[in-house]
C-alpha cells in the first residue's frame, strides 16, 4: 500500500492535523527515517532542522544519506532499512541528477512498493511526480545550472506539485495556462500544507488548490 507525503516546506508552527497523520502511518512505536539532502549539507543546518521537526512527533532515529560529496555506496543502501525516505528541499533540477547519478530513482520506487514511507518537501515533494519540468516554470523557477536535460522523476503520482504558493489568483492563472498546454493537473500548496497518499486515498492539509486542464477546484482547512 502506497504511504506518500508531499510538503510544501517544514514550518514548526503547521498544521497540527497534518502532523498528527504524518506520525499515524508509522506502524512501528520507535521509527527511524533516512534522510537524502538535495545537496550535501556539511554543517548539517538544513539536517537539524528536519530532526527538531520529526522530533516533536516523537520521531527521534534519523540518519543522513549523502548522495553528494559525502556520497558512499557501500552505506546508501542500508537506507530502505528505514521507516520512511525523507527527501529535502533545495534545487529541483540538482537533486534529480544525483539521484540519476547515483541510480537511485529504481531503490525509491521499490522501496515504496515493498511497504516504505516516502517524504518529500518542496524539491523532494516534486520529485514524487512524473516529471520536474514545473520546477523551472514561473518567476521563483529553480535554474538548472546542471544542464539538465531528463526531467523524467518518480513518477508516484500523476499529478504534479507546486509548493510555497502564495495563494494569489494570479500564480493559478499562470498555472491554468501550464496545465492547459502540458495536458496535466497541478496541486499548488502553500507553506504549511500538504498532501497525503495512503493507499488509493488522497488527502489535503492546510491551504492546496487543484488545478487540472479538464476541472479545478479546492480545499482549505
Amino acid at each position: 500500500m502506497t504511504k506518500l507525503v508531499l510538503l510544501s516546506d517544514l514550518v514548526f508552527e503547521s498544521n497540527d492535523k497534518l502532523d498528527q497523520r504524518i506520525r499515524s502511518l508509522f506502524d512501528s512505536e520507535q521509527p527511524s527515517i533516512g534522510y537524502i539532502p538535495s545537496c550535501s549539507d556539511p554543517e548539517r543546518k538544513y539536517f537539524e532542522h528536519t530532526r527538531r521537526y520529526y522530533n516533536r512527533l516523537g520521531i527521534h532515529t534519523m540518519q543522513y544519506y549523502d548522495l553528494d560529496m559525502e556520497y558512499e555506496e557501500s552505506t546508501f543502501g542500508s537506507i530502505v532499512e528505514c521507516d520512511a525516505i525523507h527527501l529535502s528541499g533545495g534545487n529541483t533540477f540538482y537533486f534529480l541528477s544525483l539521484l540519476q547519478k547515483r541510480n537511485a530513482l529504481g531503490l525509491l520506487r521499490s522501496y515504496l512498493k515493498t511497504g516504505g514511507i516516502l517524504i518529500g518537501v518542496s524539491a523532494g515533494s516534486i520529485l514524487t511526480t512524473p516529471t520536474i519540468e514545473i520546477a523551472g516554470y514561473g518567476e521563483d523557477a529553480d535554474e538548472n545550472e546542471v544542464g539538465l536535460n531528463d526531467m523524467k522523476a518518480l513518477g508516484l503520482v500523476e499529478f504534479e506539485f507546486v509548493p510555497h504558493w502564495d495563494g494569489s489568483e494570479d500564480t493559478l492563472n499562470s498555472l491554468r495556462e501550464y496545465t492547459r498546454i502540458n495536458r496535466t493537473a497541478v496541486y499548488a500548496c502553500q507553506d504549511g500544507g500538504g498532501i497525503v497518499i495512503d493507499g488509493e486515498s488522497v488527502e489535503l492539509y492546510g491551504n492546496v488548490h487543484l488545478v487540472d486542464y479538464k476541472e479545478s477546484g479546492s480545499i482549505d482547512e
